[in-house]
C-alpha cells in the first residue's frame, strides 16, 4: 500500500511539472524566439508515470532560413534609413528645390548678364547667385560629411554589439553543456537556455549574415556566410574590429583579415554600403563643383589672359581631333592700327602641349611678354591659358581662344569659391563677346544639368531599387515567420486543452490518495 502511495505521489509531481511546462508555453506565446515545448509522459510498471523528455518543437532549418532572410531585410532597412536622410539633404527629390534649382538660376542670371553686361543690377544678381551656388555645394557637402560620420559611428556600435553577442552565445554554449550534464538524467530540461540562444542568434543575424551548426545537445557553431568563424561551440570565439573605415575579423593569434566586402547582409553591411553610397553621392556633388570651376568663364576686355574655351581630355592629342583649328594671331596694341607680331597657323595640327611650346619658344612672343600654360582642370580635362600683362592681344580665327576669366576658383568641392576678383572682373566684360559666351553658357548649362541629374537620379534610383527589393524580401520574411509560427509557435487553445487533461489526471491521482487515506483510517479504526 505504501508503495502505491509513493507511486501516486510521484505521479502527482510529474503531472504538476507537465502543467508547469504548458503554463510556460502560454506565458511565452508572444515570444518570437520561443519554441513550443511538449512534455512526453510515459508509464512503466513498476516505475509509474514519468516524464520521458520535454520535447522542444523547433525546426532549426526554418529558423536558419528565417535568420538569413532577416539578415538581408535588416541590411535593406539600414541602407533605406540612411538614404532617406540623403533625400532630405537634397530636397528636390520631394520639393523640387535643390542643386538643379540653384544651378539653373545661376545660368539664367549668366544669360541676363550677357544681355546687359553694364547693368549694375545684373552684375549684382549674377555675383550673388554664383555665391549661392558655392554656398549650396559647401552646405550639402557638410551635410553629407555629418551623415557619413553618423553612419561611421553607427557601424562602430554595431560591431560592438556583434562582439557582445558572440560572447553571450559562447557563454550559452558553456551553460548548455553544464545544464545538459546535470539535468538530462533527471528528465528535467534546460530549454530556457535554448530559447535564449535563439534570441541571440536572431539578434546577431540582424547585424551580420551568419551560418549556424547545432550539435546534439543544442550548442552552436557560428560563422559568417563566407566561412569566418565567430563561435566554435564552447572551445573558441573570435571578434570583429572596425577601425579606419575598414571592417576586420580578428584571428585567435591577433591577425586581422578584411571582411567588409565578404558580408552579404545585416546592419553592419548596410552601414558599410551606406558609407559607400554617401561617398559616391559626394563624389557626384564634387563633379558638379569641378565642372563649374573648369568650364564657366566670362568674356574680358582687359584681363591679359586668354583661355581655350572648349576643354579637351588630352593634352597630347592633336587639337583637330576635337574639331579645334584656326590661326592664332598676336598683336601689339600700342600702335594704331595694332601691329601683328606673329601668327601660329593651323594650330589644330598641334596638341595643347605643342601649342604651348610653340608660344613659349617663339622669341618674338616671349620678348613681348607672352607665356602659355597647359592647365590641368579639376574635372580632369585640359585647357590652354595665355598670359600677357602688357598692351597686347590675341585673336583666334577659329573662335576657340578668347580673353576671359573663370567665375569659380578651387580644385573641387572642398575649396570651391568665387574667383577672388570676380566683382572687378564683372566690370570689365567685353561687350563684343557676350553673344558668343551666351552660346558657351548653354553648353556649360547642359553639362551641369547632366551632372546634377546623375546625382539626383542616383539617389532616387538607389532608394527606389532598395524599397522594391525590400517589398519582395520583406514579404518572404513574413512568410517564413508565419511558417515558423505554425511549426513551433504556441497555440493557446491547444495548451489550455492539454492543461485541462493534465489537471483531470492530477485530480484523479489526488482522489486516489484521498480514497486510500480514508481506507487507511477505516482500517486503523477496525484494529
Amino acid at each position: 500500500m505504501f508503495g502505491t502511495l509513493n507511486l501516486i505521489s510521484e505521479a502527482l509531481d510529474v503531472f504538476k511539472r507537465a502543467i508547469d511546462v504548458r503554463n510556460r508555453n502560454i506565458m511565452n506565446a508572444n515570444n518570437p524566439d520561443y519554441a513550443e515545448e511538449t512534455p512526453e509522459l510515459n508509464s512503466l510498471y513498476p516505475v509509474g508515470v514519468y516524464i520521458e523528455q520535454v520535447r522542444r518543437d523547433q525546426n532549426f532549418y526554418y529558423v536558419e532560413l528565417r535568420n538569413r532572410k532577416l539578415s538581408y531585410v535588416s541590411y535593406l532597412n539600414e541602407r533605406i534609413g540612411f538614404n532617406q536622410n540623403v533625400e532630405g539633404i537634397f530636397q528636390e527629390l520631394a520639393e523640387n528645390i535643390g542643386a538643379g534649382d540653384y544651378t539653373n538660376r545661376f545660368y539664367e542670371r549668366y544669360i541676363d548678364l550677357m544681355k546687359e553686361p553694364t547693368n549694375d543690377g545684373a552684375q549684382s544678381d549674377f555675383y550673388h547667385t554664383a555665391k549661392t551656388v558655392v554656398d549650396f555645394l559647401k552646405t550639402k557637402a557638410s551635410d553629407l560629411d555629418r551623415l557619413r560620420s553618423t553612419a561611421d559611428y553607427t557601424l562602430g556600435s554595431y560591431v560592438r554589439k556583434v562582439n557582445d553577442l558572440i560572447n553571450k552565445i559562447y557563454k550559452i554554449n558553456k551553460d548548455i553543456t553544464f545544464g545538459y550534464a546535470i539535468n538530462y538524467t533527471r528528465g528535467e530540461d534546460y530549454k530556457n537556455l535554448l530559447d535564449e540562444r535563439d534570441k541571440y542568434l536572431r539578434e546577431l543575424s540582424e547585424l551580420v549574415n551568419i551560418t549556424v551548426e547545432e550539435d546534439d545537445i543544442g550548442r552552436v557553431r557560428v560563422d559568417t556566410s563566407k566561412g569566418f568563424a565567430l563561435v566554435e561551440f564552447e572551445k573558441n570565439k573570435w571578434s570583429l574590429e572596425y577601425t579606419g573605415g575598414t571592417l576586420y575579423w580578428r584571428s585567435l593569434d591577433g591577425k586581422r583579415s578584411e571582411i567588409g566586402s565578404l558580408l552579404t547582409g545585416g546592419k553592419v553591411k548596410g552601414a558599410l554600403d551606406t558609407i559607400a553610397d554617401i561617398d559616391r553621392y559626394k563624389g557626384e556633388l564634387n563633379d558638379i563643383a569641378k565642372q563649374l570651376i573648369s568650364e564657366v568663364k566670362i568674356p574680358r576686355a582687359n584681363s591679359g589672359t586668354w583661355y581655350l574655351i572648349k576643354n579637351v581630355d588630352s593634352s597630347t592629342a592633336v587639337l583637330n581631333t576635337y574639331g579645334l583649328d584656326g590661326n592664332l594671331e598676336f598683336y601689339d596694341n600700342s600702335t594704331d592700327p595694332p601691329t601683328l607680331l606673329t601668327t601660329i597657323s593651323n594650330y589644330g595640327t598641334l596638341s595643347l602641349n605643342g601649342l604651348a611650346n610653340a608660344i613659349n619658344t617663339d622669341p618674338t612672343l616671349t620678348g613681348a611678354g607672352f607665356s602659355a600654360t597647359v592647365v590641368n582642370n579639376p574635372d580632369g580635362t585640359f585647357t590652354l591659358r595665355i598670359d600677357n600683362a602688357g598692351n597686347y592681344s590675341v585673336n583666334d580665327t577659329g573662335g576657340n581662344i578668347y580673353e576671359s576669366s573663370p567665375v569659380f576658383a578651387g580644385t573641387g568641392l572642398a575649396d570651391i569659391s568665387l574667383a577672388p576678383n570676380l566683382r572687378d572682373d564683372l566690370r570689365d566684360i567685353d561687350f563684343a563677346l557676350t553673344d558668343e559666351f551666351s552660346e558657351f553658357s548653354n553648353l556649360w548649362w547642359d553639362n551641369t544639368k547632366g551632372k546634377v541629374n546623375t546625382l539626383i537620379d542616383d539617389i532616387a534610383s538607389t532608394q527606389s531599387d532598395l524599397r522594391k527589393e525590400l517589398d519582395v524580401e520583406g514579404a518572404l520574411l513574413d512568410s517564413l515567420n508565419d511558417k515558423l509560427t505554425q511549426m513551433q509557435g504556441v497555440s493557446i487553445d491547444r495548451e489550455f486543452m492539454e492543461i485541462m487533461k493534465l489537471q483531470r489526471s492530477y485530480e484523479a491521482a489526488a482522489k486516489v490518495v484521498s480514497t486510500m487515506d480514508e481506507l487507511l483510517e477505516t482500517t486503523l479504526r477496525m484494529v
